[in-house]
Formats: C-alpha cells, structure tokens, sequence
C-alpha cells in the first residue's frame, strides 16, 4: 500500500538523521553480531532483521542486551499445566509487587509439597471449605480466590477445547476472546501478555500497556516527520486509557500507535520488547523486569 511505503520512509528518514547525528562519518552497521544470532532462535532473528530494516535506529537497542524469552537455552516444551500455572501467576501478581507476587505463589507451592498445583487438584480443592481456608492463608485476597478457582474451572472443564486453541495459529483475537470470556479476573492486557510470554505470539501488541505507552512516546520524540504523517492520516481515533498524571512525556491515542505498529507487523511482540526498553532508565531493573515477565 503506498501509505504503509510512506510511513516506512518517513520512519527510514527519521532514524537516518538520529544515526548519523550519533554516528557522524562513520560507516553504518546494522548486523547483529553473530554470536548474538546464534544464541536467538530463529523467529527472533527473523524478526530483528524485518525491525531493522524498517528502521535501523533501533539497532542499539537490540544488540545491547539479549531478549531472554527468545533465547534457544529458555526453549521448552509447555504443556497445558505450565500454561495453567502461568496464568495462575497473572492472577496471584495483580495489584502487588513482584516480591509480594513470588512471595504468595512460594507459599502455595509449600501448602502443597513443593510445587504449584495441577488445575485439577485445585479443582476440587476449591470444593472443600478447610482447604479453601489454607489456600487463602497463603495471602489470597478473596477475589483472587475466585478468580483462580474460575481458572481451574475453565482447564478442568475445556481441556480439550483449550489445547486446541493454544495449538492453533494465527488465533491470537480468538484466544483473547475465550481466556476473557471464561476466566474471571483475566483481561485483554492480561491476555495478551499470556499470548506473548505463554504461547510465544509474535505479533501482539497492547497499546493500553503503560511501559509501552512510555516507551512510544520516546520513539516517537525524534520522528517528528512521521508524528506528523500518522497524526494527518488518521480516521477512526481510539483515545488511550492512559490516566495522564503529569508524566513529562506524550501519551499518544491508540490508535496512533496501533497504526504505527503495523510496520513491524508480524513481529510486533519483539517491537513490544523494544519499546519497553525504551521506556526503561534503569537498564538492570528493565532485564530484571523481562526475566520475572519470561517466568511468570
């Protein structure tokens, strides 16, 4: 489409004028070193040269620091129990700290001998008062309560339809709408996330996500040129949920930055990652951040 060509163009110029400003005459590399390459699986690198053609600004941020959740020595197999206990961990993390998050699920893996339970032993489980009374002694709320026997509900009840929906491809509308529909406390950003860390989608993006909301902001502030060619062609506007509390940075509508997003479609979970680390001062606590976001 000559649109999706002018928004690649005027991206290409933007990120040609910070590079050379950062660069001055020396030559352009955008090649990930090949040690890098060979610690990524191959969807990954796939999708860092489809980014850096796009837009070779970003190169920095790629090569600077290895994406976890990508890397072949994290690859294995997930059966649906491991897709249960990620999710379980979505809904014990909400509304808290990560240390209050690993500290309630620590307790829960003790309550029942040293690892987290199956859906179906929490199933029933969830039918017996006393165990119900020792499972929230571990710092369950009562609404996180409900929400994860609704999760063990829905595994014990749809095993059959769900691994098929998680074996699919190219389902990622249809995955959200089932896990919403079906499980109380989970939302599309809690949704997507799963999509992302969970079952490994490559082209998801979550616009209402406050630290890609930030991290946008950032990308954008050097491609005025394109700020301007994405606010003219604009049709339908879908205003951020984003609450502004004097942040010293631009909150752009949603649509702004779905439409932007789509140049890096089908990789737009890596262009995710990127803008979280853009979003990120604190370059320990952002990898620190993205191993808690692999394990949880």
């Amino acid at each position: 489409m000559k649109l999706k060509r002018e928004y690649d163009e005027l991206i290409k110029a933007d990120a040609v004028k910070e590079i050379a400003k950062e660069l001055g005459s020396r030559p352009l590399e955008v090649a990930l070193p090949e040690k890098y390459i060979a610690r990524h699986e191959e969807k990954f690198n796939m999708a860092c040269e489809h980014i850096l053609e796009k837009d070779p600004s970003l190169f920095p941020i790629l090569k600077n620091n290895e994406f976890t959740l990508y890397l072949k020595e994290t690859q294995v197999p997930n059966t649906l129990e491991d897709y249960f206990i990620r999710l379980a961990s979505t809904i014990l993390s909400q509304q808290i700290s990560g240390q209050a998050a690993e500290s309630i699920k620590a307790r829960v893996v003790s309550l029942y001998g040293g690892a987290f339970p199956d859906y179906k032993v929490l199933f029933e489980d969830f039918k017996d008062p006393a165990k119900c009374a020792e499972i929230a002694k571990c710092g369950l709320s009562k609404r996180k309560m409900i929400y994860l026997e609704s999760l063990a509900v829905y595994f014990t009840e749809k095993y059959k339809d769900i691994e098929k929906l998680f074996g699919q491809k190219d389902n990622d509308e249809e995955v959200i709408e089932s896990l919403v529909t079906n499980v109380k406390g989970i939302g599309p950003w809690s949704a997507k996330m799963f999509l992302i860390s969970g079952l490994k989608r490559m082209d998801v993006f979550a616009p209402e996500d406050l630290g890609i909301a930030r991290g946008f902001s950032k990308y954008l502030s050097d491609k005025p040129e394109l700020e301007k060619e994405l606010m003219r062609e604009r049709k339908v506007v879908k205003k951020s949920k984003i609450k502004h509390k004097k942040y010293n940075w631009k909150i752009y509508d949603d649509d702004i930055m779905e439409k932007c997003s789509e140049t890096f479609s089908p990789y737009r979970s890596v262009f995710m990652f990127i803008l979280w680390r853009l979003a990120s001062t604190n370059t320990d606590a952002m990898m620190k951040a993205e191993e808690n976001f692999v394990k949880s």
